[in-house]
Order: structure tokens, then C-alpha cells, then sequence
């Protein structure tokens, strides 16, 4: 079985943890034909047409719409200008940015908070912009579609060019959008269908016929829907599975690399970007900047080691998305016809991302390659497997470069939506709980995908029609397209429709026996018990601490229970529980809660440790902490995550713009005196005599030079409730408990 306490309760005896250290749309199997994309007939004939701007032959335009009105990626964002004008505008290459900054926080540069716009130019401090400046537009909305119109517009009309990239810089939220300005307008923000309607209107307006590469330097955009939004109006993309690191992207290194070489294509400039991702960014090659970065002197290698762990970026052949989506439209389709659970396995295993819709519900966005691995793995339904090797083949031909550190091994490239029942609800129909509709938020997506068809049969068994999607609109005839009312309509599901949840298990638990009912610090109690039902996906062990005075019990501990059998797939591990139908678990829990701290036992605060990856053993499961974040500077809070890995080693923090860890996630760079106060969870039976539980404020860890870490300590005694929980294939738990006392 896995336990931290044996791990830890070693690691501390060598003092370590005291040491400092996120077209075909039938049934038939036919290579789809492309639609000709040169089709005047179906090309938009607005009046707002007119002749491109003429640029000279292999000129370059990078556009870089930068939204730092955001007290997380205020300075970051800064400071990617900063890195470009380590390079500067040539002759050849033209670099204009627009930077909206933030009211507060970051203070550099005079500390000024309204929206400039810039010619680029050569200048090597990173500390202060020299660049041109062209116009201060005073406080815009850059969540506001018009506002990347406006830029992107003047741009290209200024400075024409023969190529033109546009990078969009911010939050990022995959197909929910992103991009979120609270000044003017509260709560501003693009949905992906903002962006699609943006580009379209950027290249009907100004004439030219496509932009070169669009590039999407913020998290989770490197998604199937989100690049299905954009494939009419450019011809490659760049995105990133998982979240981003704070530092962004190398843009001194690609912009140099522009530089050298402006023969390069929109693919090589990708590759570039790519390849430079991290180990050759201006912060960690720069001895100074790297020291000022990282908070000590720490060597280019290690720095970057630590931040590729968890990282991911793709370049993506927008020209192949009309493919892939016809090879996922295959697939939908044969899926219809195999158990409905097998799909829900796949679903639960597969390489999973940060989930922007809350800590409640498992993550939704997960990789379409791994996705289809599990599949090929648990069925060997000939129709499934020819339609699996189908989009495998298509996606390989659409992601032309990635990366991936060792902790997302399972990722391929692209994402997908696939979300469990309950946050299909809240995502779907005309009134989906969550404030946000799926299918009208990436409209291109919904009229060329069965997917989001598909979605709706899985969750509620509505069949339909496999000659319903219409892969044209991906194509650059389309891109001026704005309505697809009628594609949102008909994947909807119908107003009595009742959600079913496959992966669902009907599990019993036996009642738990224990070894002992009281133990001291150093014993061992023993809990034994029988698991009954079918789609068991995770058990853990449960730890929670009874306070008399108020009469709840405060969560103490969690952890995932391993499996005889570890599965492995793509370098993803997960359980193999068997098919016999009866577990039998016998945990040993050792009294053992844990702390954390920054070395200085003196700061040392209770957290709850919650496991959220599995690894093939305890180092490889990584946990969560949830928490406040504090900036010193300002003063405002927002909600927080921080991430720590199965040795206890602090890997990562995250903030986010929505309530109970949702909206769109950033990572967070602690400045010193910067604070994250440590939410507590309790079970209170004060007013539901049920019992619910509640977050209360618990101790709060200070920032300086040291990173925390998770810290194991003897259970302080009283009265403890230990459970065992197990997590269906759809996410909901059943659980079972046993009373027992730790003595002093």
C-alpha cells in the first residue's frame, strides 16, 4: 500500500524535509477530401473587403496583444516586452505591442496603468520599456473583442507586411475563453467564439488572407475545440495543454531566430517557439535575471528542470484541424456502439490538465491521444480500433512539434472536452448551472463536430444524425462566418432529458474492522474491510480529527491506497483493481499528520494534503493545498492552489480569477513578504444535523527565500475518524468509517 507516513516519517529522520528548498461526417471510414479553400463562391463579400495592406516580400509583423490588467501576470507579461526588446524591430521584422497594465500591484516603470501601444525596438534592460511609444489609449477593456480588433487592424494597416503573427497573452481557459480585464467593465472577458469572430473580422477588414501563426501564450488553449475555432484564419497555432509557467514564452530567443532566418514558415517559427520554450528564456539564460527570478543562485539547468516538469506547448497545422475533426467524427460515431463504461474508464485514466471548473469535480480537459490509447487498450471492437487508429494517425499529422515534461507524459498535443455527468449538465442546455454553454462558446467547433453530439448520447442515450456536422466551416472560405445557431440547437439535449452517468459504480463497503481502537503515537492501527461493485476507479484512506468544544470534526488527512496491479499507459499510471467484483483492503495507518513548513519549525502550520495524481508509488503522487494568496504590494487576495509532489517538495502555486479554485489559472511567482493562508476543511453539524462541510481560514505561511515543503508530524491525541473511500469512473465517492483513539 502506499503511504506517506512511512516515507516521510524517514525522510525526516534525515532531516530532509527541513531542508528549503501547475469530411467524412457519415458512417463510412474514407479519407475525408478537403474542401477547396480557394472557393470564391463561397468567400465572404462584405463591404468591409478590400486589398491587403502590400508588404514586401519576406517581412515579418508580430503583433503582441499583451492583457497584464491582472495582478498575477501584470509583471510577467511586463517583462515579455521587456525580453522582445532584447531583439527590436529590423527591417525585416516589425514587433508592435498593445500593454494593458494593472491598477496596483507591480510597480516598475513608473508604475503607470493605462493601455500603450509600441513599436518594438532594441534596448537590453529589462526593467524599463524604451521602446517607441506610439499612443497611451488610457484604461481600455482588453477582454473586449473590439479592443483586439482595433489593435490588430492598425497594426497590420501601419506596418504591412508578407507574414503576420498575432500572440495573445493572458489568462487563458481553454474553450471558455479567457482574457479577463476588470477595468472598465467588471468581470470582461473573451469567449473562445470572441476570438473566432475577432480573427475573422480582422482578416475581412483588412484584406489579408490569413495570418501566418496564431500563437496563444496562456494556459490550456492547446485544445481541439479551441484550434478548430481559429483554423479558418491562419494557418498554424500554438498552444498549451496544461497550464503555463509564469515566465511565458523565449521571446528573445524565437524572435531572434525570426531574425536570422525570415525565409522560415509559420511551422519553423512554431518549432522555434518550442524548442526555446523555457530553457532559453532571457530569465533563465541571464545570470541576473535568473538570480532575481528564481530567488538565489541557481544554474540555467535547474531552474528550467523545475519548470518543464509539468509544462507543454504544441505547434499546431490549422490546415490538418479539417481532418482530425473528421477522424473524432468517425470515432464519435463507432463509440455509440460499446459500452458506454469502457468510455468512461478511458475518460477517468486519461493524461488530465488543470481544471478550470473547480476543486468539486474531476478535470475535464484531457488528452485526445492518451484518450484514444485507453480506448485501443480496453476494447477490440473493429470499429473503435480502425476509428482510434484513424484520429492517432490525424492528430500525428496535425501537431507538428511539442513538448512535454515527465509529469504530463501522457500528452500528445491537443486536449479535448470530456467532462463527467454532473459538469455536463452544467455546461450544457439552455441554462447550464455553470453560466457557461459549451457548444455556444466554440460554435465553429459544434457545427463541424459530433463530438459535443456525442457528449450528449453518452450522458443521456439521445441518438443523432452521423451527416449532422459540416467540416467546411473550418476551411479559410469560412472564416467570416459568425452564426452557428442552428449546429448549438441540435447538439443540445432535449428539455426532459434525464443525465445518466456511465462510470457510475453501485459500490458497498463493508463495515470496517480495526486491529486496535486505541494506539499510541508510535503504533500501528490496521483497517480492514471488502469493496463490492463495479467502475472502481480510485480508493483512498481518510483522516479527520474530532473537536470536542465545537463538535466537528476537522479533515485531516488523505491518500491514495494502491492497487496489487499498477496499469501503465503512456507513461500514466493507474489502478488495476481486477474484475473478481471484491476488493479486499487492508490499510495500515500510522499516526501521522502533517504540517507545512519552510524549514523553520517555528512556522510550521497544519494543512490538508489532498492527493490529485497517482504515481506508480507514493514519490509520484502529487497533492494539493488549497488556500488565499496575499501580495504584499496591494494587498488583494485571490484563491489559490498549491501543488506539492509525493516527496513534499513545493512544485507549484496557482491563482485564479473565479471562487473555489475555478475560472482561468496562472502561476504565481512568490515575492517575498507575498502570503497564502491555508483553507481548512471541516465537518460541521451546526445548522444541517447532517453534517456539511466548511472551509475556514487556517494558518498562514510567509513567503522569503525558502520553498515549503510538507512536513510529518505525530498526531496530537483525541478522538479520530478513519475512513476508506472509493471514486467511481464518474466521480462521485461512497465511503465507510471506524472510530479510534490516539493516546499520548
Amino acid at each position: 500500500m502506499k503511504s506517506k507516513s512511512n516515507r516521510f516519517l524517514n525522510i525526516i529522520l534525515a532531516f530532509v524535509l527541513l531542508v528549503s528548498m501547475q469530411i467524412a461526417c457519415g458512417s463510412n471510414t474514407e479519407t475525408p477530401i478537403e474542401a477547396d479553400a480557394t472557393d470564391e463562391a463561397s468567400a465572404p463579400t462584405t463591404s468591409e473587403n478590400k486589398p491587403a495592406p502590400a508588404g514586401e516580400p519576406g517581412t515579418w509583423l508580430v503583433m503582441m496583444y499583451q492583457n497584464a490588467d491582472d495582478e498575477v501576470l501584470e509583471q510577467d507579461i511586463f517583462i515579455d516586452l521587456n525580453e522582445a526588446e532584447i531583439v527590436g524591430s529590423t527591417d525585416q521584422v516589425t514587433i508592435v505591442a498593445q500593454l494593458d497594465r494593472f491598477k496596483g500591484a507591480f510597480d516598475g516603470d513608473g508604475d503607470w496603468t493605462s493601455t500603450k501601444r509600441y513599436l518594438v525596438t532594441q534596448d537590453s534592460d529589462l526593467e524599463t520599456i524604451n521602446s517607441t511609444e506610439l499612443e497611451d489609449l488610457g484604461e481600455v477593456d482588453s477582454g473586449n473583442k473590439d479592443t483586439l480588433i482595433e489593435f490588430a487592424t492598425w497594426a497590420i494597416n501601419t506596418y504591412p507586411a508578407e507574414h503576420y503573427v498575432l500572440i495573445l497573452s493572458d489568462h487563458g481557459a481553454g474553450w471558455s475563453g479567457g482574457w479577463n480585464d476588470n477595468d472598465p467593465v467588471e468581470n470582461s472577458s473573451f469567449t473562445m467564439q470572441n476570438i473566432d469572430d475577432a480573427l475573422g473580422s480582422i482578416i475581412t477588414t483588412t484584406g489579408i488572407d490569413a495570418f501566418e501563426l496564431v500563437g496563444f501564450d496562456a494556459c490550456l488553449m492547446g485544445q481541439l475545440e479551441v484550434m478548430s475555432a481559429i483554423a479558418p484564419h491562419a494557418r498554424y497555432a500554438i498552444g498549451s495543454e496544461e497550464t503555463e509557467p509564469s515566465l511565458g514564452w523565449a521571446y528573445a530567443s524565437f524572435l531572434t531566430a525570426l531574425n536570422n532566418n525570415t525565409a522560415m514558415t509559420g511551422k519553423e517559427l512554431g518549432q522555434s517557439i518550442v524548442d526555446s520554450y523555457l530553457t532559453q528564456d532571457f530569465r533563465i539564460t541571464d545570470d541576473n535575471a535568473r538570480s532575481n527570478f528564481a530567488g538565489g543562485d541557481f544554474s540555467p539547468e535547474s531552474v528550467a528542470a523545475d519548470l518543464i516538469k509539468s509544462s507543454t506547448l504544441s505547434v499546431v497545422d490549422l490546415s490538418a484541424i479539417q481532418n482530425l475533426n473528421a477522424a473524432v467524427n468517425e470515432l464519435a460515431i463507432a463509440l455509440t456502439q460499446v459500452d458506454q463504461n469502457l468510455v468512461a474508464e478511458a475518460r477517468s485514466y486519461a493524461q488530465s490538465y488543470e481544471s478550470v471548473f473547480g476543486d468539486d469535480v474531476p478535470p475535464s480537459y484531457i488528452d485526445l491521444g492518451h484518450f484514444i490509447d485507453l480506448l485501443m487498450a480496453s476494447t477490440d471492437d473493429p470499429n473503435v480500433t480502425q476509428a482510434a487508429e484513424q484520429v492517432k494517425s490525424a492528430l500525428a499529422q496535425t501537431v507538428t512539434a511539442e513538448m512535454h515534461g515527465d509529469e504530463k507524459s501522457g500528452s500528445s498535443g491537443l486536449t479535448i472536452y470530456f467532462p463527467n455527468s454532473d459538469l455536463y449538465e452544467g455546461t450544457f442546455g439552455e441554462s447550464p448551472t455553470y453560466g457557461i454553454q459549451y457548444t455556444a462558446y466554440i460554435g465553429r467547433f459544434a457545427t463541424a463536430s459530433l463530438w459535443d453530439d456525442f457528449l450528449t448520447f453518452h450522458y443521456t442515450g439521445e441518438t443523432f444524425d452521423p451527416a449532422a456536422a459540416d467540416l467546411t466551416v473550418l476551411t479559410p472560405a469560412q472564416s467570416a462566418q459568425t452564426d452557428f445557431a442552428q449546429a448549438i440547437e441540435e447538439s443540445a439535449p432535449a428539455t426532459n432529458a434525464q443525465v445518466a452517468a456511465p462510470g457510475a459504480g453501485e459500490i458497498t463497503i463493508a463495515p470496517i474492522s480495526v486491529s486496535a481502537s486505541e494506539i499510541g503515537p508510535d503504533g500501528v492501527v490496521t483497517l480492514s474491510t471488502e469493496i463490492n461493485g463495479s467502475n472502481v476507479g480510485y480508493i483512498y484512506y481518510y483522516v479527520s480529527y474530532y473537536d470536542q468544544e465545537s463538535g466537528s470534526y476537522l479533515t485531516a488527512d488523505m491518500g491514495f491506497i494502491s492497487s496489487e496491479q499498477t496499469k501503465e499507459i503512456g507513461g500514466i499510471y493507474y489502478p488495476d483493481w481486477g474484475n473478481e467484483g471484491v476488493i479486499s483492503i487492508n490499510y495500515d495507518w500510522e499516526p501521522t499528520i502533517y504540517y507545512m513548513g519552510d524549514g523553520n519549525e517555528a512556522n510550521d502550520q497544519f494543512a490538508f494534503f489532498e492527493p490529485t495524481v497517482y504515481g506508480v508509488d507514493a514519490s509520484g503522487d502529487i497533492y494539493t493545498v488549497r488556500g488565499t494568496y496575499k501580495f504584499v504590494d496591494s494587498g488583494s487576495e485571490i484563491d489559490a492552489v498549491m501543488k506539492f509532489t509525493g516527496e513534499g517538495k513545493m512544485q507549484s502555486i496557482f491563482g485564479f480569477n473565479g471562487e473555489n479554485g475555478s475560472g482561468a489559472p496562472r502561476e504565481i511567482t512568490p515575492q517575498p513578504g507575498d502570503t497564502f493562508t491555508i483553507t481548512e476543511q471541516w465537518l460541521d453539524f451546526d445548522p444541517n444535523p447532517e453534517g456539511e462541510f466548511v472551509d475556514y481560514i487556517g494558518g498562514t505561511m510567509t513567503f522569503d527565500n525558502n520553498d515549503f515543503v510538507m512536513v510529518p508530524y505525530y498526531a496530537y491525541s483525541g478522538n479520530y475518524t478513519l475512513g476508506i473511500i472509493v471514486e467511481d469512473l464518474n466521480g462521485n465517492r461512497t465511503a465507510e468509517y471506524v472510530e479510534v483513539t490516539v493516546t499520548e
